[in-house]
């Protein structure tokens, strides 16, 4: 027997995967969780949105090229579905960015582990080409 449930009731996919990683995300927040494991949390979250962009989003902008105005079971059409993922997303990201610099590299720093920036990074050797140049 099928039931219609109000919009209401239905999440939308693509903002339930941003605030399941919006959950990831806080476990790179907690204080009590081990600092490098803090780390490890936020790159699983970039991660996340690097798959989620390539295939959700992509999809998303694909139905607004279609120009598919049909709205999914939770109401909520591809143009207001994307306009939601992008202001969360962003949200997401400025986290993020703010944890990490403001948060866990002062405090692995304090540890004693540092992540030397690409300028003090030490180029890679020259090799030389074929025809010994």
């Amino acid at each position: 027997m099928k039931r219609d449930l109000p919009a209401a009731h239905y999440l939308n996919r693509e903002l339930g995967l941003l605030e399941f990683n919006r959950r990831v995300l806080a476990q790179a927040a907690d204080d009590s969780v081990p600092l490098l494991e803090r780390l490890r949390f936020l790159t699983i979250v970039s991660s996340n949105l690097d798959e989620f962009f390539e295939i959700r989003v992509a999809g998303l902008k694909e139905q607004i090229k279609l120009n598919l105005p049909e709205p999914g079971p939770d109401g909520k059409g591809p143009q207001e579905v994307f306009a939601a993922v992008s202001r969360e997303a962003r949200a997401i990201v400025a986290e993020q960015y703010r944890l990490l610099n403001e948060v866990l590299l002062p405090a692995l720093a304090e540890a004693g582990v540092v992540f030397p920036r690409p300028a003090a990074v030490l180029p890679f050797p020259r090799h030389r080409s074929v025809n010994g140049r």
